[in-house]
């Protein structure tokens, strides 16, 4: 699943962290490594990763957080940080220069820290690069879910032709989220002489006050999320009229009619006269979607999935999934 890019970062987002694990898109690298290994050894580690994240879907590599190791799959758990006399300047220079071709696009975001004193947490922005790129050990790397690994010859082969194929990805847009809490603390700071004359005189105030039942069945407002689908051009060709295919994977509670109220998506998008640049994004037309939420049983990780191939001319399809309740959880934060 593809995650947006941040601009920037603050040490409360670095401090969210915690207890986060990793992923395709998102390695930790202790600070103690920069403490005690030598440059040249730390550079080598960096390439890998970066090498990785590259030939696969991009991503951050964080630097200065340690993990538990012993939970499945391992979580961030301490930020000791990188000594702040590493300046973001020469960090890049050493990624840069490790990283055969050169990779355009790579981000160093420098994070300081409260405590503790004299450190700093480093974010590194991979972009997904449009060849293969090679680690400072002279091998290609590619990201599984949790760690860095060799790729085969016909994997390396198959990245170094992403600039000769269209390659386009689904995205999830959110257009609203509405929290029924929020719905009801507005209602009730509205209403609040109703609600004064109602602890006075309950009776009374019902009958001139009308307003009250809706403060009533408040309680009961769900918490209501609308989004759409885009299609972002991710490689180097132009795609014209893509034709999009999609499928639904819902957790049993989505289906009873009451947790979440919604018509299923179309199985099939045409994209008519679409003609989508490199780097571009486009609405799919058809794709909108409205869930209403019982506000005691919100939409978890892995409840709704959106499985989605793109049809390309002369292209080999393109798919992945987007992870709706995922989404919407990093949408709160």
């Amino acid at each position: 699943m593809t995650e947006e890019i941040k601009k920037s970062w603050t040490e409360t987002d670095v401090k969210a962290l915690i207890g986060q694990s990793e992923s395709i898109r998102r390695d930790y690298k202790a600070g103690l490594m920069f403490d005690r290994e030598p440059e040249g050894k730390w550079v080598k580690e960096l390439s890998i990763e970066v090498s990785a994240f590259a030939n696969t879907e991009g991503g951050d590599l964080i630097l200065g957080i340690d993990e538990d190791k012993k939970s499945k799959p391992r979580v961030a758990s301490v930020i000791d940080g990188v000594s702040a006399a590493l300046a973001p300047e020469r960090l890049q220079q050493l990624i840069e220069g490790n990283v055969s071709p050169y990779l355009p696009g790579i981000r160093v975001h420098r994070v300081k820290l409260s405590a503790p004193p004299g450190r700093v947490v480093f974010v590194i922005q991979v972009p997904q690069g449009s060849t293969a790129y090679q680690a400072n050990d002279g091998r290609y790397y590619g990201r599984s879910e949790f760690e860095a690994k060799y790729l085969r010859d016909h994997e390396i082969r198959l990245r170094m032709s992403r600039g000769k194929t269209a390659r386009a990805g689904v995205h999830l847009r959110l257009l609203r989220v509405t929290l029924g809490a929020d719905h009801e603390a507005e209602l009730r700071a509205k209403h609040a002489p109703a609600i004064e004359a109602f602890k006075t005189d309950a009776a009374d105030a019902v009958r001139r006050f009308p307003e009250l039942l809706d403060l009533m069945m408040a309680r009961y407002h769900p918490d209501e999320i609308s989004f759409d689908l885009v299609l972002r051009n991710d490689g180097e060709l132009t795609i014209r009229e893509p034709v999009v295919k999609l499928r639904e994977a819902r957790a049993q509670q989505l289906l009873d009619g009451w947790t979440v109220q919604s018509g299923s998506l179309s199985a099939r998008l045409e994209m008519r006269g679409n003609v989508i640049y490199p780097g571009d994004d486009r609405e799919i037309a058809g794709s909108g979607c409205h869930l209403r939420c019982k506000r005691e049983a919100a939409l978890a990780v892995g409840d709704y999935v959106v499985c989605w191939k793109v049809f390309l001319e002369n292209s080999p399809p393109s798919a992945g999934e987007i992870d709706v309740g995922s989404e919407i959880q990093s949408a709160r934060r």
